[in-house]
This record gives C-alpha cells, structure tokens and sequence, in this order.
C-alpha cells in the first residue's frame, strides 16, 4: 500500500512538473532567464557545499586570480587538505570525529 501511494505521489510530481515546464515553455527558454537558473543553480550549488563544510575551490580561485594575482594558488588537493586542517585543528589533522 505504501509503495502504490509512493509511486503515485512520483507519478503526480512528475506530471505536474511537465505541465509547468509546457505552460511556461517561453519563459523557461528565453536566454536571458536561462543564464539567471544557471546562475541561481551555481549559488544554490555553493551554498548547500559551504552548510555541510565543503569549501568553494572556483571561489579561492577567483579571488586569488583578483586578489593575489602574484601568487600561485593551491592544487585543489592541497586546499581541501587546508581547509580540512583550518577547520579540525589539532596534531595530525582528522582522525576521529570532531563532535
């Protein structure tokens, strides 16, 4: 029984997204409101990564190549180590959980 009322509540989800997507099909498409989604998308992207701890490398990036452009940025490899040292501080870096 709860396995018919999943499979239909996926069902009406995904007609009712389809339905949005035909009735606002000039909207949806126009260039200029596909690079603001794209935009949207990359913010939502970062932010949700920066709630669990994940830091923004394109982010560290920009502001070096703004900021520091003298300055050879880190290999992704060494920030996220960075990062991960920065936030868990202590001799050896992570090896338990910090809670």
């Amino acid at each position: 029984m709860k396995k018919l009322i999943m499979d239909n509540s996926k069902i009406l989800v995904a007609n009712m997204v389809k339905m949005t997507l035909q009735a606002q099909k000039d909207v949806l498409l126009n260039p200029k409101n596909i690079t603001r989604m794209l935009t949207l998308l990359r913010r939502l992207q970062q932010s949700f990564r920066l709630m669990v701890g994940v830091p923004d490398y394109p982010t560290y990036l920009d502001h070096m190549r703004n900021h520091h452009p003298d300055l050879e940025p880190m290999d992704e490899k060494t920030f996220f180590r960075y990062c991960v040292d920065a936030r868990y501080p202590g001799k050896g870096g992570l090896k338990r959980c910090p809670c």
